[in-house]
């Protein structure tokens, strides 16, 4: 099967890519790591996790799989490490965070997304496997110190104050 991948030079048409071509070549370009968060708010606290293998606390958050959007990701990592169930016309950006290798890791892009639950009562979390140790409701000026000082976290936090507008785009260069 061939695919309207053409490559031209000077006018001419030189190859046409078949799927299995077109795939092979796609995954030999060099990629970003890609996360996505949800930021669950209620008035002027945000739930955040901590997972036994940092030494540091997150909002519900993962890795973005093959073939899922960041907000998809959001959403699946959240009710994984929360029990929580949103859907996806319930949340919206918050920012994206672009953080440029410190030379040992790869850049990144942290897709960040939130909503505003009305009563916390109402709420059934649990945590639904071993990854994540403890939940906690934190105040806005408290995220950036929860996380270790991460910079990601730090915009985040200026975000849910106000201090920035939403939906943010930040790069931050290591």
């Amino acid at each position: 099967m061939t695919i309207n991948c053409l490559l031209r030079y000077n006018g001419y048409m030189t190859k046409i890519f078949t799927e299995e071509e077109n795939n092979t070549w796609s995954k030999q370009l060099p990629g970003k790591m890609t996360s996505a968060c949800l930021a669950v708010r209620h008035k002027h606290r945000v739930l955040m996790v901590k997972a036994g293998y940092k030494d540091h606390w997150t909002f519900p958050s993962g890795i973005v799989d093959d073939k899922e959007s960041p907000k998809q990701a959001a959403l699946r990592e959240t009710k994984e490490e929360t029990g929580l169930l949103f859907e996806e016309n319930e949340c919206a950006l918050l920012g994206i965070v672009y953080t440029a290798s410190n030379g040992s890791d790869r850049d990144r892009f942290n897709f960040g997304f939130t909503i505003e639950v009305e009563n916390v009562d109402n709420l059934v979390m649990s945590i639904p496997n071993d990854e994540i140790e403890e939940f906690r409701w934190v105040d806005f000026n408290q995220v950036a110190a929860m996380s270790g000082g991460k910079a990601s976290y730090a915009n985040f936090q200026s975000i849910l104050l106000g201090e920035m507008q939403s939906p943010a785009y930040i790069e931050i260069k290591v």
